[in-house]
């Protein structure tokens, strides 16, 4: 076998121009054979090139991994948060650019790498919760250095599959699923949350087992970032409130949510308005 002098000796070689380095004349380069170059140079050069390509083809593989997580295993009730962003969320009103503001933070925070939890709050439905969340974890998956899986989890619809996955085989989405795919993201959003009991402003209260796979979820993630949405209020969360002559008691395990509030950023939304309704 020849080796890489052998097979230079052939090429066409410029005496005139010496590197120093490599200690070689240079080669006059195809298909001009006009410019020349030391070889050994523009071998680690090309080397280097190789190198960049292949350096860049592994973030393309680990930038469609973080994409193929949110996309294949979210569970989104509304399509059209799919599509959500902070560049196309509208900000009008001083609620909802302070809101933003604060949420585009959180995301910068998330990418850097601090772990802290972010609840975004309001009274009314419709005024952009879940648009801010899911925008959080598209900015991750844009800006995160390294390989950072995101999900969303909508979860009124995640307990109904749970529950519909008792019995049945063939489902997929068994409590273990869901909990062993929310402990591995390492953003995730939990949506709306309170809306898997149905009317939240009636004096039901989260099922045993609704707490038992929210307490998991939350366990898992003690050291992670968690997005929670929710209508609920913090007496509805954590104490409850009288409401004439009826308690209203909170809606989960206090211990629990406490806890769950731990390090926790809050973005509320008190007078922004339902803006699905204000096209009728």
């Amino acid at each position: 076998m020849k080796n890489i002098r052998d097979v230079l000796s052939a090429l066409q070689w410029d005496k005139s121009n010496y590197c120093m380095r490599h200690d070689s004349d240079f080669v006059y380069l195809p298909p001009t054979y006009q410019v020349s170059q030391c070889p050994f140079c523009g071998t680690e050069a090309l080397q280097q090139q190789i190198e960049e390509a292949e350096q860049q083809r592994c973030l393309d593989i680990e930038r469609l991994a973080r994409y193929r997580t949110l996309a294949r295993h979210s569970i989104i009730q509304d399509e059209t948060i799919r599509h959500a962003r902070f560049e196309n969320f509208l900000a009008e009103t001083e609620e909802e650019q302070l809101n933003k503001a604060l949420a585009i933070r959180a995301a910068e925070r998330f990418v850097a790498g601090d772990v802290f939890s972010v609840w975004i709050q309001s009274p009314e439905t419709g005024c952009g919760k879940s648009h801010l969340a899911m925008s959080i974890l598209q900015y991750v998956n844009e800006a995160a250095p390294q390989n950072r899986q995101t999900l969303f989890l909508d979860f009124g619809r995640t307990m109904e599959l749970m529950r519909d996955s008792i019995g049945n085989r063939e489902s997929m989405y068994t409590q273990n699923y869901f909990v062993t795919l929310a402990s591995k993201a390492d953003v995730l959003v939990l949506d709306d949350l309170g809306a898997e009991t149905g009317d939240i402003y009636s004096d039901k209260r989260a099922s045993e087992y609704t707490s038992n796979v929210l307490r998991s979820i939350l366990n898992s993630r003690q050291h992670k970032p968690t997005i929670i949405t929710t209508n609920l209020s913090g007496q509805r969360l954590l104490t409850g409130y009288r409401e004439r002559d009826r308690f209203i008691p909170p809606m989960y395990d206090k211990k629990m949510m406490s806890r769950a509030m731990r390090k926790v950023e809050h973005i509320i939304f008190k007078e922004t308005p339902d803006k699905r309704l204000l096209g009728f």
